[in-house]
């Protein structure tokens, strides 16, 4: 489908998609409840989490790899 270069677009497009989803979710029901319109203000939160998610998570998808190699010790057994 896609090509491997493409990876770190893909994979932090999925990542910020399903993180915002959830997050403010979770934060709309923290701050306001699950009663009423909840539905309605979850997506509203949703769509601004996701226009900061989405570039967040491709910008970190690069530099993230990176990052795991120096903090992971790999040991030689």
């Amino acid at each position: 489908m896609f090509p491997p270069r493409a990876a770190p677009f893909v994979a932090g497009t999925f990542m910020g998609t399903f993180m915002s989803f959830v997050m403010s979710g979770v934060v709309t029901a923290v701050n306001t409840g699950i009663a009423g319109a909840f539905v309605s203000r979850w997506m509203h939160a949703w769509s601004i989490a996701w226009l900061l998610a989405v570039p967040l998570a491709i910008i970190g998808s690069f530099f993230v790899p990176q990052l795991l190699k120096r903090v992971i010790r790999h040991d030689s057994t």
